[in-house]
Protein backbone atom coordinates (compact mmCIF):
# COMPACT_ATOMS: atom_id res chain seq x y z
CA UNK A 1 0.00 0.00 0.00
CA UNK A 2 3.04 2.37 0.89
CA UNK A 3 4.53 3.02 -2.21
CA UNK A 4 7.18 6.07 -1.80
CA UNK A 5 8.77 6.49 1.92
CA UNK A 6 7.71 8.85 3.79
CA UNK A 7 9.75 11.08 5.96
CA UNK A 8 10.66 12.03 9.48
CA UNK A 9 9.37 15.12 9.51
CA UNK A 10 6.07 14.37 8.11
CA UNK A 11 5.67 11.94 10.94
CA UNK A 12 6.56 14.97 12.99
CA UNK A 13 3.62 16.71 11.78
CA UNK A 14 1.41 13.94 12.00
CA UNK A 15 1.85 13.99 15.37
CA UNK A 16 1.91 17.56 15.95
CA UNK A 17 -1.91 17.76 15.02
CA UNK A 18 -2.75 14.51 16.53
CA UNK A 19 -1.86 15.58 19.98
CA UNK A 20 -3.21 18.81 19.48
CA UNK A 21 -6.63 17.90 18.01
CA UNK A 22 -8.62 17.93 21.54
CA UNK A 23 -7.58 21.20 22.22
CA UNK A 24 -10.29 22.99 21.04
CA UNK A 25 -13.35 22.70 23.33
CA UNK A 26 -12.20 19.49 25.22
CA UNK A 27 -8.77 19.66 26.96
CA UNK A 28 -8.91 23.53 27.36
CA UNK A 29 -12.14 23.19 29.10
CA UNK A 30 -11.26 20.06 31.35
CA UNK A 31 -7.68 22.20 33.00
CA UNK A 32 -10.11 25.00 33.59
CA UNK A 33 -12.42 23.46 34.96
CA UNK A 34 -9.77 21.32 37.34
CA UNK A 35 -6.75 23.76 37.56
CA UNK A 36 -7.99 27.07 36.96
CA UNK A 37 -5.70 29.79 36.35
CA UNK A 38 -2.45 26.99 36.48
CA UNK A 39 -3.90 25.37 33.64
CA UNK A 40 -1.31 26.86 31.19
CA UNK A 41 0.96 24.66 33.21
CA UNK A 42 -0.20 21.20 32.60
CA UNK A 43 1.14 21.00 28.90
CA UNK A 44 4.62 22.38 29.93
CA UNK A 45 5.06 19.72 33.10
CA UNK A 46 3.60 16.75 31.39
CA UNK A 47 6.41 16.96 29.14
CA UNK A 48 8.54 13.99 30.74
CA UNK A 49 5.02 12.02 31.11
CA UNK A 50 4.66 12.64 27.14
CA UNK A 51 8.50 11.20 26.84
CA UNK A 52 7.97 8.10 28.79
CA UNK A 53 4.91 6.88 26.54
CA UNK A 54 7.13 7.61 23.58
CA UNK A 55 9.79 5.15 24.57
CA UNK A 56 7.08 2.95 25.41
CA UNK A 57 5.31 2.82 21.96
CA UNK A 58 8.67 3.62 20.33
CA UNK A 59 9.05 -0.09 21.53
CA UNK A 60 6.39 -1.09 19.52
CA UNK A 61 7.12 0.41 16.17
CA UNK A 62 10.59 -0.89 16.56
CA UNK A 63 9.31 -4.59 17.17
CA UNK A 64 8.78 -5.96 13.43
CA UNK A 65 9.61 -3.05 11.39
CA UNK A 66 7.76 -3.97 8.34
CA UNK A 67 4.25 -4.61 9.93
CA UNK A 68 1.66 -2.08 10.90
CA UNK A 69 -0.13 -1.96 14.52
CA UNK A 70 -3.03 -4.72 13.48
CA UNK A 71 -0.44 -6.96 12.17
CA UNK A 72 1.86 -6.92 15.05
CA UNK A 73 -0.90 -7.23 17.17
CA UNK A 74 -2.00 -10.44 14.96
CA UNK A 75 1.61 -11.83 15.28
CA UNK A 76 2.37 -11.28 19.01
CA UNK A 77 -0.78 -12.49 20.54
CA UNK A 78 -2.36 -15.16 17.85
CA UNK A 79 -5.68 -14.77 15.77
CA UNK A 80 -8.12 -15.30 18.55
CA UNK A 81 -6.69 -13.31 20.93
CA UNK A 82 -4.97 -11.04 18.57
CA UNK A 83 -8.79 -10.18 17.14
CA UNK A 84 -10.53 -9.43 20.21
CA UNK A 85 -7.99 -7.01 20.90
CA UNK A 86 -8.40 -5.43 17.52
CA UNK A 87 -11.92 -5.24 18.10
CA UNK A 88 -11.92 -3.49 21.51
CA UNK A 89 -9.30 -0.80 19.61
CA UNK A 90 -11.30 -0.37 16.98
CA UNK A 91 -14.14 0.48 19.18
CA UNK A 92 -11.91 2.99 21.23
CA UNK A 93 -10.88 5.23 18.25
CA UNK A 94 -14.20 5.07 16.04
CA UNK A 95 -15.64 6.41 20.13
CA UNK A 96 -12.95 8.40 20.55
CA UNK A 97 -13.54 9.66 16.60
CA UNK A 98 -16.99 10.52 17.01
CA UNK A 99 -15.94 12.86 19.80
CA UNK A 100 -13.43 15.23 18.56
CA UNK A 101 -15.33 15.23 14.81
CA UNK A 102 -18.23 16.18 17.38
CA UNK A 103 -16.26 18.98 18.44
CA UNK A 104 -15.56 19.80 15.53
CA UNK A 105 -18.23 19.96 13.80
CA UNK A 106 -20.34 21.37 16.97
CA UNK A 107 -17.48 24.48 16.79
CA UNK A 108 -18.16 25.35 13.24
CA UNK A 109 -22.15 25.30 13.78
CA UNK A 110 -21.97 27.67 16.72
CA UNK A 111 -19.57 29.81 15.68
CA UNK A 112 -20.11 30.25 11.69
CA UNK A 113 -22.68 28.32 9.87
CA UNK A 114 -25.67 28.59 12.88
CA UNK A 115 -28.49 27.91 10.25
CA UNK A 116 -26.27 24.88 8.89
CA UNK A 117 -27.33 21.59 9.90
CA UNK A 118 -25.19 19.73 11.45
CA UNK A 119 -25.15 16.43 9.16
CA UNK A 120 -24.22 19.25 6.59
CA UNK A 121 -21.52 20.14 8.05
CA UNK A 122 -19.81 16.70 8.76
CA UNK A 123 -20.78 15.01 5.25
CA UNK A 124 -18.85 18.53 3.63
CA UNK A 125 -15.53 17.98 5.61
CA UNK A 126 -15.78 13.81 5.76
CA UNK A 127 -15.73 14.31 1.52
CA UNK A 128 -12.21 15.92 1.79
CA UNK A 129 -11.25 13.48 4.23
CA UNK A 130 -12.54 10.08 2.67
CA UNK A 131 -10.50 11.87 -0.73
CA UNK A 132 -6.98 12.02 1.25
CA UNK A 133 -7.69 8.67 2.86
CA UNK A 134 -7.93 6.93 -1.22
CA UNK A 135 -4.80 8.56 -1.99
CA UNK A 136 -3.01 6.77 0.86
CA UNK A 137 -0.67 7.32 3.63
CA UNK A 138 1.75 9.25 1.64
CA UNK A 139 -0.72 11.77 0.65
CA UNK A 140 -1.92 12.45 4.16
CA UNK A 141 1.79 13.03 5.37
CA UNK A 142 2.39 15.52 2.46
CA UNK A 143 -1.40 17.10 3.26
CA UNK A 144 -0.22 17.39 7.16
CA UNK A 145 3.23 18.45 5.97
CA UNK A 146 1.71 21.66 3.92
CA UNK A 147 -1.22 21.72 6.83
CA UNK A 148 1.75 22.46 9.43
CA UNK A 149 3.22 25.32 7.54
CA UNK A 150 0.09 27.14 7.82
CA UNK A 151 -0.50 26.28 10.89
CA UNK A 152 2.78 27.21 12.60
CA UNK A 153 2.28 31.00 10.46
CA UNK A 154 -1.17 31.22 11.78
CA UNK A 155 -0.02 30.74 15.85
CA UNK A 156 2.79 33.16 15.44
CA UNK A 157 0.45 35.32 13.95
CA UNK A 158 -2.56 34.59 16.46
CA UNK A 159 0.06 34.53 19.51
CA UNK A 160 2.03 38.02 18.62
CA UNK A 161 -0.91 40.08 17.58
CA UNK A 162 -2.08 38.85 21.36
CA UNK A 163 0.81 40.40 22.98
CA UNK A 164 -0.27 43.90 23.57
CA UNK A 165 -3.32 42.32 25.51
CA UNK A 166 -1.29 40.14 28.03
CA UNK A 167 -2.53 41.20 31.33
CA UNK A 168 -0.12 38.94 33.66
CA UNK A 169 -2.15 40.21 36.90
CA UNK A 170 -4.95 38.07 35.40
CA UNK A 171 -2.42 34.78 36.31
CA UNK A 172 -2.59 35.20 39.59
CA UNK A 173 -2.97 34.00 42.30
CA UNK A 174 -0.94 30.90 41.01
CA UNK A 175 -0.35 27.77 42.06
CA UNK A 176 -3.53 27.40 44.33
CA UNK A 177 -4.87 24.08 43.19
CA UNK A 178 -4.60 20.94 45.39
CA UNK A 179 -2.14 17.66 44.86
CA UNK A 180 -4.82 15.77 43.47
CA UNK A 181 -6.55 18.47 41.19
CA UNK A 182 -3.09 18.61 39.72
CA UNK A 183 -2.92 14.66 39.01
CA UNK A 184 -6.77 14.83 37.58
CA UNK A 185 -5.50 17.88 35.04
CA UNK A 186 -2.41 15.53 34.30
CA UNK A 187 -4.68 13.18 33.34
CA UNK A 188 -6.73 14.77 31.26
CA UNK A 189 -3.89 15.98 29.18
CA UNK A 190 -2.89 12.57 28.78
CA UNK A 191 -5.84 11.00 27.54
CA UNK A 192 -6.46 13.78 25.15
CA UNK A 193 -2.88 15.21 24.38
CA UNK A 194 -0.80 12.25 24.54
CA UNK A 195 -3.10 9.35 24.18
CA UNK A 196 -3.26 10.47 20.28
CA UNK A 197 0.12 10.03 19.85
CA UNK A 198 -0.65 5.90 19.79
CA UNK A 199 -2.13 6.37 16.22
CA UNK A 200 1.48 6.85 14.65
CA UNK A 201 2.06 3.22 15.45
CA UNK A 202 0.52 2.54 12.36
CA UNK A 203 2.41 3.51 10.25
CA UNK A 204 5.30 0.60 9.87
CA UNK A 205 9.07 1.78 10.46
CA UNK A 206 10.73 0.17 7.35
CA UNK A 207 7.94 3.26 5.26
CA UNK A 208 9.87 6.10 6.76
CA UNK A 209 13.21 6.99 4.92
CA UNK A 210 15.85 6.71 7.38
CA UNK A 211 13.83 6.27 10.38
CA UNK A 212 14.26 8.42 13.95
CA UNK A 213 10.96 7.91 15.08
CA UNK A 214 11.61 8.17 18.49
CA UNK A 215 13.28 11.58 18.45
CA UNK A 216 10.70 12.78 15.50
CA UNK A 217 7.85 12.27 18.17
CA UNK A 218 9.91 13.80 21.15
CA UNK A 219 10.38 17.11 19.08
CA UNK A 220 7.15 17.46 17.82
CA UNK A 221 5.30 16.46 20.89
CA UNK A 222 7.33 18.97 23.09
CA UNK A 223 6.41 21.73 20.14
CA UNK A 224 2.93 20.53 20.36
CA UNK A 225 3.06 20.91 24.06
CA UNK A 226 4.41 24.37 24.14
CA UNK A 227 1.96 25.59 21.28
CA UNK A 228 -1.13 24.08 23.45
CA UNK A 229 0.37 25.95 26.72
CA UNK A 230 0.84 29.18 24.92
CA UNK A 231 -2.67 29.28 23.43
CA UNK A 232 -3.98 29.00 27.33
CA UNK A 233 -1.84 31.25 28.32
CA UNK A 234 -2.49 33.91 26.03
CA UNK A 235 -5.82 33.41 26.79
CA UNK A 236 -6.40 33.17 30.55
CA UNK A 237 -3.66 36.56 30.49
CA UNK A 238 -6.06 38.02 28.20
CA UNK A 239 -9.40 36.83 29.36
CA UNK A 240 -9.01 36.34 32.82
CA UNK A 241 -9.87 33.27 34.25
CA UNK A 242 -13.48 34.13 34.95
CA UNK A 243 -14.28 35.22 31.68
CA UNK A 244 -12.22 32.08 30.09
CA UNK A 245 -14.69 29.87 31.85
CA UNK A 246 -17.96 31.25 30.80
CA UNK A 247 -17.25 30.67 27.03
CA UNK A 248 -17.49 27.29 25.59
CA UNK A 249 -14.49 28.12 23.57
CA UNK A 250 -12.10 30.50 25.13
CA UNK A 251 -9.40 30.16 22.67
CA UNK A 252 -11.51 30.89 20.11
CA UNK A 253 -12.71 34.29 21.57
CA UNK A 254 -9.41 34.77 22.83
CA UNK A 255 -8.57 35.72 18.74
CA UNK A 256 -10.80 38.28 18.55
CA UNK A 257 -8.75 40.56 20.83
CA UNK A 258 -5.22 39.96 17.89
CA UNK A 259 -4.17 42.85 16.28
CA UNK A 260 -2.35 43.12 13.32
CA UNK A 261 0.43 46.19 12.56
CA UNK A 262 -1.37 47.81 15.48
CA UNK A 263 -4.75 47.88 13.69
CA UNK A 264 -7.55 45.48 15.20
CA UNK A 265 -9.91 43.47 12.62
CA UNK A 266 -12.24 40.52 12.30
CA UNK A 267 -9.49 38.25 11.51
CA UNK A 268 -10.06 35.14 14.01
CA UNK A 269 -12.24 33.59 11.18
CA UNK A 270 -8.98 33.25 9.65
CA UNK A 271 -6.54 32.77 12.44
CA UNK A 272 -8.94 29.52 13.93
CA UNK A 273 -8.05 27.53 10.91
CA UNK A 274 -4.74 26.60 12.52
CA UNK A 275 -7.16 24.65 15.47
CA UNK A 276 -9.68 23.23 12.87
CA UNK A 277 -6.75 21.48 11.19
CA UNK A 278 -5.50 19.72 14.14
CA UNK A 279 -8.78 17.85 14.43
CA UNK A 280 -8.72 17.54 10.35
CA UNK A 281 -5.54 15.31 10.20
CA UNK A 282 -6.34 13.53 13.60
CA UNK A 283 -9.86 12.45 11.93
CA UNK A 284 -8.24 11.33 8.69
CA UNK A 285 -5.69 8.95 11.44
CA UNK A 286 -8.71 7.87 13.11
CA UNK A 287 -10.18 6.19 10.67
CA UNK A 288 -6.89 5.25 8.81
CA UNK A 289 -6.03 3.21 11.93
CA UNK A 290 -10.18 2.10 12.17
CA UNK A 291 -9.98 0.61 8.46
CA UNK A 292 -6.51 -0.66 8.67
CA UNK A 293 -7.88 -2.93 11.51
CA UNK A 294 -10.73 -3.95 10.15
CA UNK A 295 -8.76 -4.92 6.99
CA UNK A 296 -6.36 -7.40 9.22
CA UNK A 297 -9.93 -8.76 11.30
CA UNK A 298 -11.73 -9.29 8.10
CA UNK A 299 -9.09 -9.21 5.38
CA UNK A 300 -11.56 -6.82 2.60
CA UNK A 301 -9.88 -6.85 -0.84
CA UNK A 302 -10.84 -2.90 -1.42
CA UNK A 303 -10.09 -1.01 1.27
CA UNK A 304 -11.22 1.90 0.63
CA UNK A 305 -14.68 0.80 0.58
CA UNK A 306 -13.43 0.44 4.50
CA UNK A 307 -12.81 4.13 4.27
CA UNK A 308 -15.83 5.15 3.23
CA UNK A 309 -17.35 2.92 6.17
CA UNK A 310 -15.32 4.22 8.71
CA UNK A 311 -16.32 7.81 7.17
CA UNK A 312 -20.08 7.11 7.52
CA UNK A 313 -19.73 5.53 10.76
CA UNK A 314 -18.28 8.40 12.06
CA UNK A 315 -20.79 10.68 10.21
CA UNK A 316 -23.53 8.92 11.51
CA UNK A 317 -22.28 8.87 15.15
CA UNK A 318 -21.68 12.82 15.39
CA UNK A 319 -25.06 13.49 14.03
CA UNK A 320 -26.87 11.05 16.64
CA UNK A 321 -23.87 12.01 19.67
CA UNK A 322 -25.15 15.49 18.88
CA UNK A 323 -28.45 15.36 20.61
CA UNK A 324 -26.74 14.33 23.77
CA UNK A 325 -24.39 17.37 24.21
CA UNK A 326 -25.14 18.52 27.41
CA UNK A 327 -24.71 14.65 28.59
CA UNK A 328 -21.39 14.49 25.96
CA UNK A 329 -19.79 17.73 27.85
CA UNK A 330 -19.79 16.29 31.70
CA UNK A 331 -18.59 13.00 30.04
CA UNK A 332 -15.71 14.25 28.33
CA UNK A 333 -14.37 16.58 31.46
CA UNK A 334 -14.69 13.37 34.23
CA UNK A 335 -15.61 10.22 32.73
CA UNK A 336 -13.67 9.53 29.36
CA UNK A 337 -10.25 10.62 30.47
CA UNK A 338 -10.15 8.12 33.23
CA UNK A 339 -11.28 5.32 30.53
CA UNK A 340 -9.36 6.88 27.58
CA UNK A 341 -6.23 6.38 29.97
CA UNK A 342 -6.87 3.01 31.47
CA UNK A 343 -7.71 1.17 28.36
CA UNK A 344 -4.46 2.94 26.32
CA UNK A 345 -2.05 2.35 29.19
CA UNK A 346 -3.37 -1.02 29.54
CA UNK A 347 -3.16 -1.90 25.87
CA UNK A 348 0.30 0.05 25.40
CA UNK A 349 1.57 -1.94 28.41
CA UNK A 350 0.23 -5.30 27.46
CA UNK A 351 2.11 -5.70 23.95
CA UNK A 352 5.24 -3.59 25.46
CA UNK A 353 6.06 -6.52 27.80
CA UNK A 354 4.64 -9.20 25.14
CA UNK A 355 7.47 -7.95 22.65
CA UNK A 356 9.93 -7.74 25.58
CA UNK A 357 8.77 -11.88 26.33
CA UNK A 358 8.95 -12.54 23.13
CA UNK A 359 12.17 -11.46 22.53
CA UNK A 360 13.70 -13.10 25.56
CA UNK A 361 12.15 -16.65 24.20
CA UNK A 362 14.04 -15.97 21.06
CA UNK A 363 17.39 -15.34 22.41
CA UNK A 364 16.71 -18.19 25.02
Amino acid sequence: MIKKKIHNFEIGTLNYFATRAFLVGVTFNALINVVKRDSWIIPLISIPLDILFILLINKIIDYEPDLNLPQKIIKLFGKTLGKIILILISIFIIIMGILNYLTLNNFIQSQFLTRTPLIAIAILFMITIFYILCKGINVIAITSNILFYINIFLFFISFSGLISSFELTNLKPMFQSSLPDYLSGLNSYYAFHIVPMFLLTMIPKNSVENPKFKKTLIISTIISSITMGAVIFATLSTLGYELTSLYEYPEFHVLKQATIVGASSRIESILVIQLIFDIFIYCTLIIYMFSNSINELFNFKKINYIYLFGCILITIGTVYAAKYNVYLDNLMVNIIPIISSIFTIFITLITYFKIIFSKKKKTS
